[in-house]
Parts: structure tokens; sequence; C-alpha cells
């Protein structure tokens, strides 16, 4: 038996990361009033929908219930476990998609009562595939259910559903698992198959599973095949690089050697590493540092966005690389972005992550009028109630890059004072950007250049929602 199947949760304490939902469920069946008739569970997959919905009917049925789960020792239990009743029907609906098909499976016997369970149970798993007329055909059962009969749907895209059908479910949002809670339960696993194993190559399974239970489960069924789970063996089975590969690839591109590049793009396909999950896995460790060095990352999620979306339909993804890297590798050539170690601490993201708004002090200009030899002329007028043409007009004299791309729609100006602008950022990147102080200290020249006076810049966050409300209140 692979060890996916083994370690299929029974009840619904043993589903992983799902807490919200498996409270709820537990305190309705222990309740003593009707359960709910329909059910609607969705989310990405491999995160226990349909292991859920099997718990569920099992617990509806339970001669026993322990806690809000069922007993799985009872006769109800372990016919359902085992296949062997006609009350509990499971239909994928990918290959059931027509009315035809709801028809006889469900509808013509959704009238008859139980032959030996409490209530009959029907699992509709992948259920946006239902056509639509499959779906109006089902939403009338459903709409008027009879009280001994249950239906459980299950879908990983929930807005593929009738909202007629949504409205008559009970509706629960599954979630990806967490890294602490996958890998938690990764170890278990290893502990009581004996397997030998370290915490760091149980971590990369967890990411590039991109956590889902189900998957990553797998991989180490597939990968404890060579002994010990660790990374070595982990790249060789599952084309996986460990992350000190990718933290190489990203020093050479901030370095902007091609050659070396290029050369690494060969070396890293030589060493069998799957060149598609490698961009992915980029895109991973970029999320989870991208404070730390916001305009380089950005610039490199560009690039390996565009080999994300090729490279399936190239044959040979070692081109793909290099086409996309080389062509942002001259534009950012062209605007030089900020060098900062890749290899950054934790606890300088931390730091990074909780700065709190502040105000920043303006560096003094100088208190003469400008010399006519830096302007021919007087600016005219600027009316600084028009606060949107003053943004525009700030905006526009910035150099073209990511700095200025990141404030566009995501700053805007809260008040014009005499001798301070106040600003508020949208947006938590955009704020950080304007706290850099090469930065700040521009955008002050060019509202001084613009307004013909001195003026200091405060930076604060504040979400749309929150501003807008505080505004119109």
């Amino acid at each position: 038996m692979s060890l996916a199947n083994k370690y299929r949760p029974q009840t619904f304490d043993t589903i992983i990361g799902q807490e919200h939902i498996t409270e709820i469920l537990k305190a309705q069946m222990q309740s003593a009033r009707e359960m709910h008739h329909n059910y609607l569970l969705f989310g990405p997959r491999g995160t226990g929908k349909t292991t859920a919905a099997r718990i569920i009917a099992k617990a509806i049925n339970c001669l026993d219930l322990q806690n809000g789960n069922p007993c799985n020792k009872c006769i109800n239990c372990t016919t359902i476990n085992e296949g062997k009743t006609l009350d509990y029907v499971e239909i994928d609906a990918a290959s059931h998609t027509g009315v035809d098909n709801i028809r006889e499976e469900i509808l013509d016997k959704a009238v008859y009562p139980p032959t030996a369970l409490k209530k009959k149970i029907y699992v509709i798993d992948e259920v946006h595939m239902l056509s639509k007329g499959a779906f109006n055909a089902l939403l009338k059962t459903i709409e008027e259910p009879k009280a001994n009969v249950c239906f459980i749907l299950a879908t990983t895209e929930i807005h593929k559903v009738l909202e007629t059908i949504i409205s008559r479910c009970q509706v629960f949002n599954f979630k990806k698992v967490n890294d602490e809670d996958m890998t938690k339960h990764l170890e278990n696993i290893c502990i009581q198959e004996s397997l030998i194993y370290s915490p760091s190559a149980l971590q990369v399974i967890s990411r590039i599973a991109e956590w889902c239970v189900r998957d990553a489960v797998k991989y180490i069924d597939q990968v404890s095949v060579l002994g010990e789970i660790n990374e070595d063996h982990i790249t060789k089975f599952l084309g996986v690089a460990p992350e000190s590969m990718i933290e190489d690839f990203l020093s050479l591109i901030k370095k902007w050697d091609k050659p070396d590049i290029f050369h690494k793009i060969d070396e890293i396909h030589d060493q069998w590493v799957d060149l598609y999950n490698f961009a992915k896995q980029v895109l991973t460790y970029i999320d989870q540092r991208f404070l730390l060095d916001i305009d380089f990352l950005a610039n490199v999620c560009e690039a390996f966005t565009e080999i994300i979306s090729t490279i399936r339909y190239y044959p040979y993804p070692t081109i793909v690389y290099k086409i996309a890297l080389n062509k942002h590798l001259n534009k950012w050539n062209e605007t030089p972005i900020h060098t900062q170690p890749i290899h950054a601490q934790a606890n300088t993201q931390h730091e990074v992550r909780n700065t709190q708004a502040t105000k920043i002090e303006t560096p003094q200009l100088s208190t003469s009028q400008p010399s006519t030899e830096k302007k021919e002329s007087e600016p005219t007028h600027v009316d600084t109630t028009d606060t949107d043409s003053l943004l525009k007009s700030v905006l526009d004299k910035l150099e073209p890059g990511s700095f200025r791309d990141n404030l566009h729609n995501q700053i805007i100006i809260d008040e014009v004072g005499e001798n301070k602008i106040k600003i508020i950022a949208i947006n938590k990147i955009s704020e950080m950007g304007l706290k850099k102080p090469e930065n700040i200290t521009h955008i002050q020249k060019i509202f001084s250049e613009i307004l013909w006076r001195d003026v200091g810049i405060e930076v604060k966050f504040e979400n749309k929602e929150n501003y807008f409300a505080r505004k119109l209140g």
C-alpha cells in the first residue's frame, strides 16, 4: 500500500491544517439538531476535500461517535471504509458530466430510502465539471432534499459552480497547509516508517509539493526507495534543486556575468534538475525574501515569470532560460539596480517588515532662491489642491524603472502644507521604496522644484479601504 493511502486521515482530528473546518464539523456532528443536507467543499488540490467528504459520511452514519469523530469500528463505518454499501456513492464529475449520468447515478436512486445506513450519501468530486444541464437537474434534488439523503460536493474551482447550487450548501474553504504543519506531518510518517531523513529535506519536499499533502507524502514514498531522505536524493529522484543552488544562481545574476550565468544554466540542467520546477522554486524562494532587495528581486521575478510561461512549449529549456535572461539582463544594464547581498539574515527581513511609519527629516536645501543659471524662468503657479496632477508631475520626472512603477497608483498625496507633503502608501512595497534614503531625497528635490520652495516628505502606510473610509467619514 502506498504511504498516501496508508496515512490518509480517517477522522477529523487527523486532517492536516484545516482546523477551522474540522472543529465546526465535529461540533455539528455532535449537535442534537438535524444535520445539513448539502455540503460544498472547495480549495486547492490535495488539501483533504474528498477525505473530509468520506469522514463526514461516516460521522453522519456512525453508531458510536467519538467526540464528533467517526469510530471506524461500527458496522456503518466499516462498510463505508470497505466500499460494501450501496448507500454511499462517490462520483467523479469529470467522467460523469452529462445530465443523463446524473439522472442515472443519482436522481433516479435518491428517491428510495437507504438500505443499511441511516442516510444515503452522494459525494460528487470535481463538481465544477458538470454540464449546465446536469447542474440544473441536480439543483431540483438538492433544493428539496429528503431527510435521509445528503449531498457532499467537492471542487477546486468554485467560481465554475452555479450560484444557485452554492446558496443551498454549507460551504467550507480548504486552504493550503503551512510549512510547519506539513513538515511535522512528514516527520511523523518518517518516524512511523523508520525512515532516515534530514529536516531540511522535508522542508524542500513541502515547498515543491506546493503545500499539497497528497503530493508531499507521495514524494516521501518515492525518495525513500533510495534510502536516506536528503537533499541530494531529492535532486536526483525528483529533479529538484537544493536551496544553495538557487542562492548561487541568483548571485551570478546579480553580478551580470552572462557567460557564467549561461554556463550555470547548462550545469543545472546536466544535474537532472527539472528547469520548469527550478523556475517555480526560484519564485518561491524570492517570495519569502522579497522585501530584502525589492528592485533586484522584482526584476528577477519578471524574467522567471516569462520563463515559466514559455518553457513548456519549447523543446530546449536551457535556450528558454538564456533568451529570457539575456533580454532582461540587457534591460537591467540600462537602469542599474542597487546591489545588496542576496544572503540576508532572517532577522533583517523581520526588521524590514516591522518598520513603522515614521516622519522622515527633511535635508535642508539652500535658503536662497534658485539661480537663473539652473532654471531659465520662474515656474508657473502650481495648483496644490489638485493633488492628482501634482503627483503625476512628480512621477513624470522620475526615471523609468521599478521604483517609479511601484509608485504608480500605489501612493496618494494626503496633504500639501507650506513646508511638508504628507504621502499615503497603500502598498507595503511602495512604502519601503519611498523610505529608502536615496529615493526620499530625490522625491523631495522634485517636489521642491515643482512647488518652488523647500518641502519635507512624511510617508505612512494605510490600506486603500481605510484611507477612503477616513476621507469619506
